[in-house]
């Protein structure tokens, strides 16, 4: 049905077509050759290998860029309509004409790479094979850092052949990717005392409650029967094994389909050198984050391709339906380009983004990582391309923090640091405005910044690409790394759109349409507001800005509202065909078919030519009934240069259309450097030049062919560029004379024009060139003392300057330009946002020679309210050989916001080597919890404080917030010989050591810690080495060892260690001495002596222990034995056996007794009875035994009677007794008692006093002796 509909729509569109009516200025080429002379360029020889594209022109591009918006258009009656591939191929592929160049080029046996679209062939072969078939000539391009070939010439065809490897340098690694790698060296390059640098990271997957997906997700809206598309060059050979690992970690599905698809001479080895692995890994898992139901196709492009050749080989393939490109070429290099270079790199490519966009392919481009001042002289030149492409959306940086539990998340602009140059520049999301691509129709609203060009603007969107948090990712070898960048920004919404696609159905084609028409009716149900954050000069705000575009995205929200019906709109077609080049004065008739549900033959239109200059012509269209057609004739004017659009626009009814065509009007400047014989170095992208030592102008000019322009008049207007009003001054018109010797324009820079950022602009033509003027001081480091993004200090504190100067590459003077760059006077000063100077300071030059260079601070007024506050540098250098002062100026940005408190705990300030503390700190700003933001602690011994900068710079902690407990946390691994834990900088030793920890960090809005180290909090670790959870401990250490819940197996000696948790002694042979238990110590199938051990409790199975004086509160015996010297132990299982004897303590013995001696015990193996230990009868059972025991055979006195019994277990149980014998006490006093009768008889025989008298004393003594012999009896019982 749809199809049917469309083609009724393409004969529609062919009736009502009409072409241009053009008076044609032909280009007129002086003299034989193309190229201006240039010290740099020599002819390429013939034997070099070289590729050429070849480009014809695509039919009927009046209908591609028609399709491009109606299909893309909310409210269009094409809406959502996309083209097929057969209907593409037969509107606008040049079949005819790519025949016969195959043919021909078959003929001479050129080696064709590939060829698509019928409209680009990609060939191969020596330059003089190619020169001799394609007409063109070859030249070399070498200035001694960079070098490329190129191609000029008029090929025997209608048609454009780029020969030309220029490509290689913008792809030849990644330019908006970010990795832990480059934050480090970047860190180590600024270590400064009194500074940190807190990093971390998160899983990628936290992020989808950031873009409000978890319920389509839910739903099985995952992106299924979608594709996403995901270009790169060079390649990764291990990313399909990383998916697999990345799947694993995060418990993601593998994708329905991972394809890799190469793009000319493919060689992925080369990927992990250039960095394109990493950007690949990144690029992959953050897609299939987001949407785990969408297939794959990685687009692995030689970099030596041309990017138009490379895009037209996707759209003819169709496989896609969204595009992710994270890599952009800067604004600011496109003047080192020739005429045809530029013409292949944006407006060829522009047809074929087009192309996509009219098939529903939605192409997707990251902004850049170098704020907005990172990648030129100034604001302008640094957004790039493809991400200024009307055809393309374009992605900013978010900063995204997410709280412990990952579901809750605070979004702010990815900001910069303050500054940093340009070559270490992740500075931030970038954003601006374009210098190449004019203002597109659906930005129209948006109003364009004073003192800038009418350029289109970036970025339109945003996403998350912050490594102050990052995310983690799987790079090459399954190595985990955080990452982040604009390159990170871009994959995720193409994952995230599929989503969107699955939903709704179809297709999106280009998305921009879609959002600024949203951004009118609902912008804050489809956009999350991006409202703080700076990436200098630009700041964020409510609505469009240049940091973030229209903010980030509510892909739930979308998903919904993409599937409503948009305000109608009216359906323009300009229907001028082919019209691509323009040419100043030509006159230009365009027509334009404006339908809605039939022709529209009534309101107001109108055509604009609009360029980067703005509208240059506007001419009113009038109806012309006899065609059904708008019409309206026009000069091109000569300030029509560069990238041209041709709207129409118009309403009717109140309803409004908007209809455009790309063309290229006027003529390309190129800027090349003086002859070989001039002092002056060149006025290229990046230079730093004095204008009081003269800068001379060359400009070769060419038409988009590359062949020269005709002798016409050339201006070059000097910009000078204010940070102060973020404007750019004209302070300086020059006029450039054609010079025939060198082919080209040449002028000189007046030497009174202000210092610092300077703009160059040629009239009549279309070139730039920016550079900066005086003493370059964009090298300098603008930093807070914690050193992350969002750049921000606190009132008192101090921001940091440091780093070196540049002098003028055309300073006379090799002496004064080696002085100039230690002996400037550097003065810093603070702008608060209402402009006025509120700190300054001198930064001095450090002789250090670890590190020379500048190095100062600039203090922070206490009084000092919050805002974003400049930063202005001036240099100055009186030269006595020069006989005049050279200066410099540049600046920087920085956020001055409240004081951020932490206060910290730990689980326990008293821990083991090796053993896991929980950090706690308590975060607030004047009273209030901070949730949001990010902090981590740098932990260093005492003895390494000195230096405790540069160790943050190495390692951090990160810490999350809690929501539960309202506290950020965050786990420490402590050294131990065994491990350096998480303190990877240390060397193996001894860390029985005090230790500090200091957490710093900033929050979501600017909120600052102090890094001082009197806000530091101390840990102490003990003297023991914590082995913690390791199933099969062997020998490492033996001493000094915490072991808790391991497994030992071990024959030999431990000494001095701890046993904590649930420990196991496996197949040993040990001889434990001077340890402590304090846990349980399972003994298995093991011989194990412990010495001077407390233990709490030991479980033995199958093993023999043996305490010597040592100490257990319970032992459990399992087929094991015990042995016990001088040791105790209060509790043993099995019990150990009860005896019972039947005699009591002290009991007086005579004669032969027997007695009973009862046995109650498990497994009883000998019963010993003893007699002041020597066995006087055994046993072998449980049981009650009768013993026997003759008294009289032994002494008089006390004697020990024991029992000792033994188990089989080893357990045993010992009673003793006192018993006294007296056998011979029992003789004497039988004598006594009978000698005391005879005495008693004789003395009743007596019958005299005296008689009586004897006796009594005869019996008195007696008694005596009696008492003797019973004391000396007692005596001896003792």
């Amino acid at each position: 049905m749809f199809k049917n509909y469309l083609g009724i729509v393409l004969v529609f569109v062919f009736i009502f077509s009409i072409c241009i009516t053009v008076n044609v200025l032909s280009y007129t080429q002086s003299g034989p050759d193309y190229v201006a002379y240039s010290p740099h360029i020599k002819s390429l020889p013939g034997n070099t290998e070289v590729i050429a594209t070849i480009y014809l022109p695509l039919r009927n591009q009046n209908l591609l860029f028609y399709y491009s918006e109606e299909v893309s258009m909310p409210g269009s009656p094409l809406y959502h309509k996309f083209l097929t591939q057969s209907q593409v191929r037969s509107l606008f592929y040049p079949t005819q004409e790519f025949n016969d160049v195959m043919s021909t080029l078959k003929a001479h046996g050129v080696n064709v790479i590939f060829a698509v679209a019928d409209s680009v062939i990609v060939v191969k072969g020596r330059a003089s094979q190619l020169s001799s078939v394609l007409g063109v000539r070859f030249f070399l391009y070498d200035n001694g850092t960079k070098s490329y070939y190129f191609s000029e010439g008029n090929p025997p065809f209608q048609g454009t052949v780029i020969g030309s490897n220029v490509s290689a340098l913008f792809f030849s690694h990644p330019s908006t990717l970010v990795t832990t790698k480059n934050v480090i060296n970047l860190e180590k390059s600024i270590a400064q005392v009194n500074s940190t640098f807190p990093v971390e990271g998160y899983p990628v997957t936290y992020l989808r409650g950031a873009y409000n997906i978890t319920s389509l997700l839910s739903r099985g809206i995952n992106g299924s029967g979608y594709t996403v598309g995901i270009l790169d060059f060079y390649g990764d050979p291990y990313i399909q094994q990383q998916l697999a690992y990345f799947d694993k970690i995060y418990g993601l599905p593998a994708p329905p389909n991972f394809s890799i698809i190469p793009i000319g001479p493919y060689n992925p080895n080369l990927g992990i050198k250039a960095g394109w692995a990493g950007e690949i890994s990144l690029d992959v898992e953050s897609v299939h984050a987001m949407s785990p139901g969408a297939s794959i196709i990685l687009y692995i492009a030689n970099p030596n391709l041309p990017l138009s050749s490379i895009i037209a080989n996707i759209v003819s393939q169709d496989k896609v339906d969204v595009l992710s490109q994270s890599f952009s070429i800067p604004d600011e290099l496109i003047p080192s380009l020739t005429g045809s270079l530029f013409y292949q790199c944006v407006v060829l490519t522009d047809q074929y983004y087009a192309m996509g966009n009219a098939e529903g392919i939605t192409f997707l481009a990251s902004s850049g990582d170098g704020g907005g001042s990172g990648y030129s002289a100034g604001p302008l030149g640094s957004v790039g391309y493809p991400s200024t492409s009307p055809f393309v959306t374009a992605l900013g940086g978010t900063t995204t923090y997410i709280t412990f539990d990952g579901y809750s998340f605070n979004v702010t602009a990815w900001s910069n640091y303050g500054f940093v140059p340009p070559d270490a520049n992740y500075g931030g999301s970038t954003g601006g405005i374009s210098q190449v691509e004019p203002k597109p129709f659906y930005q129209w609203s948006i109003p364009t910044p004073k003192g800038y060009p009418n350029g289109r603007e970036t970025p339109d969107v945003s996403a998350n690409a912050d490594v102050y948090p990052g995310i983690f990712i799987v790079c090459p070898g399954n190595v985990t790394a955080i990452s982040g960048g604009t390159s990170e920004a871009s994959p995720l919404t193409a994952g995230l759109l599929t989503l969107v696609m699955q939903f709704s159905g179809s297709r999106l084609g280009n998305l921009n349409p879609l959002l600024y028409s949203l951004a009118k009716s609902s912008y804050s149900s489809v956009f999350v507001p991006i409202e703080f954050g700076y990436n200098i000069p630009w700041v964020a705000s409510y609505g469009y800005n240049l940091v973030t575009g229209l903010g980030q995205l509510n892909i739930g929200n979308l998903a919904y509202l993409t599937k409503s019906q948009a305000q109608k709109e009216l359906s323009v077609m300009v229907n001028d065909s082919n019209v691509s080049v323009l040419i100043p004065g030509q006159t230009l008739t365009v027509t334009a078919n404006v339908t809605m549900n039939g022709t529209v033959s009534t309101g107001s239109f109108f055509v604009t030519l609009e360029t980067v200059d703005g509208n240059v012509s506007t001419s009113k269209m009038s109806f012309d009934p006899s065609t059904g057609l708008w019409t309206a004739t026009l000069t091109v004017p000569q300030n029509d240069q560069g990238v041209t659009f041709i709207t129409v626009w118009g309403e009717s009814n109140g309803l409004e259309g908007y209809g455009l065509l790309e063309a290229f009007s006027g003529y390309f400047a190129q800027f090349l450097p003086p002859t070989p014989f001039s002092q002056f170095p060149s006025l290229t992208p990046y230079s730093v030049l004095w204008s009081g030592f003269g800068i001379p102008i060359v400009v070769n000019l060419t038409t988009p062919t590359g062949a020269l322009a005709p002798n016409i008049t050339l201006t070059a207007e000097i910009f000078s560029y204010n940070i102060t009003n973020n404007s750019y001054t004209l302070v300086n018109t020059t006029q450039l004379s054609f010079n025939p010797a060198l082919n080209a324009w040449t002028g000189m820079i007046p030497s009174n024009i202000p210092v610092g950022p300077t703009l160059v602009e040629i009239q009549n033509a279309f070139g730039y060139v920016a550079f900066f003027n005086g003493v370059g001081l964009s090298n300098l480091f603008i930093l807070p003392p914690t050193v992350a993004e969002p750049g921000s200090v606190y009132p008192g504190q101090p921001v940091i300057v440091t780093g070196s100067l540049t002098p003028p590459s055309n300073i006379p003077s090799l002496a004064t330009a080696q002085n100039l760059m230690s002996g400037s006077n550097l003065t810093a000063e603070l702008l608060s946002p209402s402009g006025k100077v509120v700190s300054t300071a001198q930064i001095p030059y450090s002789f250090n020679p670890l590190s020379p260079g500048y190095l100062g601070y600039l203090y922070v007024p206490n009084n000092a309210t919050p805002g974003l506050y400049t930063i202005l540098l001036f240099s100055s250098y009186y030269s006595y050989t020069l006989g005049q002062d050279i200066p410099g100026f540049y600046y920087g940005q920085i956020y001055v916001a409240g004081k951020v408190s932490p206060i910290l705990n730990f689980s326990s300030r008293y821990l083991l080597q090796g053993s896991v503390v929980k950090i706690y700190a308590k975060i607030s700003q004047d009273g209030s919890p901070i949730k949001f933001g990010m902090f981590s602690a740098t932990v260093f011994p005492n003895v390494l404080s000195s230096v405790y900068s540069f160790l943050s710079s190495i390692v951090e902690v990160p810490l999350w917030y809690n929501s539960t407990s309202g506290m950020w946390e965050g786990n420490l691994t402590l050294p131990s010989p065994n491990s350096l834990g998480n303190l990877s900088y240390l060397t193996n030793g001894y860390y029985s050591l005090p230790f500090k920890v200091l957490v710093t960090g900033v929050s979501a809005y600017g909120g600052d810690t102090a890094t001082g180290l009197s806000r530091a909090s101390q840990l102490f670790v003990e003297p023991y080495t914590l082995i913690k959870n390791d199933p099969s401990y062997t020998q490492i250490q033996t001493y000094d060892v915490a072991f808790q819940n391991d497994t030992i197996t071990l024959d030999g000696n431990m000494f001095n260690d701890l046993f904590l948790g649930n420990n196991t002694i496996l197949d040993s042979n040990l001889v434990i001495t001077s340890s402590n238990d304090t846990g349980t110590l399972l003994i298995k199938d093991s011989s194990v002596t412990l010495i001077d051990v407390q233990a709490t409790r030991i479980n033995a199975v199958n093993s023999t222990v043996k305490l010597v004086s040592s100490s257990v509160e319970y032992i459990s015996l399992n087929s094991s034995r015990l042995q016990s010297i001088q040791s105790s132990y209060s509790k043993v299982y099995p019990s150990p056996p009860v005896i019972s004897v039947g005699l009591k303590p002290f009991q007086n013995l005579t004669g032969t007794i027997s007695f009973p001696v009862t046995v109650q015990g498990s497994s009883v193996s000998n019963v010993t009875v003893e007699l002041d230990g020597v066995p006087i009868a055994t046993y072998n059972e449980n049981g009650t035994h009768s013993v026997t025991l003759n008294t009289t055979l032994y002494p008089d006195g006390n004697h020990v009677l024991t029992v000792l019994v033994q188990q089989t277990d080893g357990v045993s149980s010992k009673v003793s007794l006192d018993l006294l014998f007296q056998n011979q006490l029992s003789v004497l006093t039988h004598t006594v008692t009978v000698f005391n009768n005879v005495t008693q008889q004789h003395l009743r025989s007596l019958s005299s006093t005296s008689a009586e008298s004897l006796y009594l004393g005869v019996i008195g003594l007696v008694v005596g002796l009696v008492a003797l012999a019973i004391a000396l009896l007692s005596l001896r019982r003792k």
